[in-house]
């Protein structure tokens, strides 16, 4: 069983997002936003890099894995925002896990969004 992460690992604040979709007024069309207030306590640390093909040739795709608290929203289709010195940087979620299933913390795997 994983024991419980040490508050001094949790150090960087990051905002949780949730998709929100909404009706245009104007339009009618759908839109996709995103919404989020909440903030997880975070110890983030670099998984693996990889090259990948991408449309203007080659980019490179940086894995992360974070832990957190438990937080029952937390799923596949959120990700996380984290203002590191000034620079906002995004993750999108690829996996969550509750090893332990007691609900004390999460292991996140992530991939960092580069625009």
């Amino acid at each position: 069983m994983p024991a419980p992460i040490p508050v001094g690992m949790l150090r960087h604040p990051m905002t949780l997002n949730n998709p929100s979709n909404s009706v245009d007024a104007t339009t009618g069309q759908r839109t996709h936003g995103w919404s989020g207030t909440t903030v997880l306590w975070c110890h983030i640390e670099q998984a693996q890099t990889t090259e990948v093909m991408d449309d203007g040739g080659v980019a490179v795709r940086s894995n992360f894995r974070i832990l957190a608290s438990w937080h029952p929203n937390v799923s596949c289709a959120s990700r996380l925002v984290w203002n590191d010195n000034g620079t906002t940087r995004t993750f999108n979620i690829k996996g969550c896990w509750d090893r332990d299933q007691r609900r004390r913390t999460l292991e996140i795997d992530a991939v960092e969004v580069v625009a």
